[in-house]
């Protein structure tokens, strides 16, 4: 047995020598593939969106009323407190820089933003 022919190196099984080009072949084949059964979606936050809406929550959001539809409410309930958390911390980053014992003024009016009252 030829010490070279075995075992059979990935050029030698896909017919050529240089191994860039059939990386970027296989690189495109995937990219199709997952661009067919997982296509990107895009969401849109817009200014009339609460604060505290990202992308990622307004998903979130979409995904929970297509389950309430659905009548798998289980896993929307579910969902919802995930959503809540989500939220919350947001929240909590958002006045996380602010001090309150120093600054109450600021606070409130950052309190006020995001209750929105």
């Amino acid at each position: 047995m030829d010490p070279n022919s075995f075992p059979p190196t990935s050029d030698a099984m896909l017919g050529t020598d240089d191994p860039q080009l059939e990386y970027d072949k296989f690189y495109s084949v995937a990219l199709e593939l997952l661009n067919r059964f997982y296509p990107q979606r895009t969401i849109t936050v817009t200014s009339r969106d609460p604060e505290f809406v990202t992308g990622d929550i307004k998903a979130k959001l979409r995904r929970k009323n297509k389950l309430m539809r659905s009548g798998r409410v289980g896993q929307a309930e579910a969902l919802a407190e995930l959503i809540g958390k989500c939220i919350t911390r947001n929240n909590q980053s958002r006045l996380l820089h602010i001090n309150g014992r120093t600054d109450v003024k600021t606070m409130w009016a950052a309190v006020r933003q995001i209750t929105g009252s």
